[in-house]
């Protein structure tokens, strides 16, 4: 899935191919070049560049930030693989699969510590150096977040409601870099405070449908075709909303699709994913009409499973 009607995701695999040929040479320039090649969804930078041009800024003066958060998101991937022991990203081996786990921590390390390098840069495109700094500020916080929330993934606290549990382990994990994009977008734009808050609860929100819908692709006609193998949830014991609503689930994965269609869950899932989509869109009525605004509502749209229905509450 890739909703991209301004054709963003085009500009940033450019600015990937320039970032990787700047770093060619390097110790770990061959990791990065196996991670990042072919490109995923592209959901995150995109989402910055569009934010940034939805209160006015340019797509060229935030683009390094575009890319920057592109090479943290690869780089939770290959920490992700190990953790998960998941030997196949993206229909290839997996970067520890294909070089080794200390090779694949590094090359993770140093694509974290690229998204800052790249945010820098924004200043050197005419951004000011206050906004530079909040922007790396707010995109820190998300990456501490993104390691709280997968600690409660890897040991997640049995507590009498799993799912209101799973929703927060989803907001960290998943939520708080769409957040921080679209928040450091509207900064990195000259956007105002209002429209920073906005474009974050959007984020936020969008996070959340993304994350179930990524938990629903095992089960449905993109099976097969997701970035990890389909039985990775159920085999690693994570919190997969489908399996949290059907309640305990059977190992054998040929006997989970039915059981999740006979209790409800699947659809359960989907009405949840729609209702935060929507909520995502109603964030957006803080930003003026125009295109961007209306390729993030697109965005919203894409992510949610099945037949989009307007006007879900969550």
């Amino acid at each position: 899935m890739r909703y991209d009607e301004n054709g963003t995701a085009a500009s940033v695999e450019r600015g990937l191919r320039d970032w990787l040929s700047r770093a060619a040479g390097e110790p770990l320039a061959e990791v990065h070049r196996w991670a990042l090649h072919p490109p995923g969804k592209l959901v995150r930078p995109v989402l910055l560049l569009e934010s940034a041009a939805a209160v006015g800024g340019s797509y060229d003066r935030v683009m390094p930030a575009a890319v920057g958060v592109e090479l943290v998101h690869v780089a939770s991937l290959l920490h992700d693989d190990i953790l998960d022991d998941d030997r196949l990203r993206r229909g290839k081996p997996s970067g520890h699969a294909r070089f080794g786990p200390g090779a694949a921590v590094l090359g993770g390390d140093a694509l974290m510590f690229a998204l800052f390098e790249q945010v820098v840069e924004c200043g050197g495109r005419g951004v000011p150096e206050a906004a530079v700094l909040r922007a790396v500020g707010t995109l820190a916080r998300a990456g501490r977040r993104m390691a709280q929330g997968v600690a409660r993934e890897l040991d997640p606290v049995r507590a009498p409601d799993p799912v209101a549990g799973y929703l927060e382990m989803v907001r960290l994990k998943t939520s708080a870099l769409l957040s921080a994009c679209c928040e450091a977008g509207a900064v990195l734009g000259g956007g105002s405070p209002g429209q920073a808050r906005a474009l974050a609860g959007y984020g936020e929100a969008l996070g959340v449908a993304f994350q179930i819908r990524d938990d629903l692709l095992p089960y449905g006609p993109e099976a097969g075709r997701a970035g990890k193998p389909a039985d990775s949830d159920l085999r690693n014991d994570r919190p997969s909303l489908p399996l949290l609503l059907a309640g305990p689930v059977s190992a054998d994965p040929e006997k989970v699709g039915r059981l999740l269609v006979e209790t409800g869950a699947l659809e359960e899932c989907t009405r949840l994913a729609h209702a935060y989509a929507e909520r995502a869109r109603r964030e957006l009525d803080a930003l003026p009409p125009g295109p961007h605004r209306t390729a993030l509502c697109r965005t919203a749209e894409a992510l949610a499973p099945g037949p989009w229905r307007a006007g879900g509450t969550g």
